[in-house]
């Protein structure tokens, strides 16, 4: 999996996006978003990571992560990875069919720039016409930060 940006070690606090391969909708498949929130969660233990953020949307999805930069491409790998080999084909997808063989990042240095992100990912159902509200859809971490409800995905609000 190749990186637009290899110069990533020294950053611990990351926006990624990752999307489908030719932006197919595979979010529509019955149960992939539950396949995409396990592996997440899973990653996060394995690599002592944190999701301050996320939204899984039908064509791709934004991640708000805290890592040691050195193992983000690890983490990135073995997420797609456990998606492409092991719950795919229990989905009917082709696994070679499933990611852009890239992820692009960006590193965050300020809380205001994680704040401005975090609404991004939040509003990105919104803005897409899939809920009116941010806190209505399930796969986002929004309902955590705006409800008492918990998402998917196991999220860090303490940065």
């Amino acid at each position: 999996m190749g990186l637009r940006f290899k110069d990533q070690k020294n950053g611990n606090c990351f926006f990624i996006t990752t999307t489908f391969k030719d932006w197919k909708k595979l979010g529509e498949v019955e149960g992939f978003y539950g396949c995409l929130a396990d592996s997440l969660n899973y990653c996060t233990e394995k690599y002592m990571a944190q999701i301050a953020g996320y939204v899984l949307m039908p064509s791709h999805l934004h991640l708000l992560l805290f890592i040691n930069g050195e193992t983000l491409s690890d983490f990135m790998r073995d997420f797609k990875k456990y998606i492409a080999q092991k719950k795919a084909v229990d989905h009917g997808i082709n696994s070679s069919a499933i990611w852009e063989p890239r992820y692009d990042r960006v590193a965050i240095s300020t809380i205001s720039v994680l704040k401005s992100k975090l609404n991004y990912i939040h509003d990105n159902p919104v803005r897409s016409g899939l809920v009116a509200k941010q806190h209505e859809w399930y796969w986002s971490s929004a309902a955590d930060y705006l409800t008492d409800e918990m998402g998917s995905v196991k999220i860090w609000k303490d940065w």
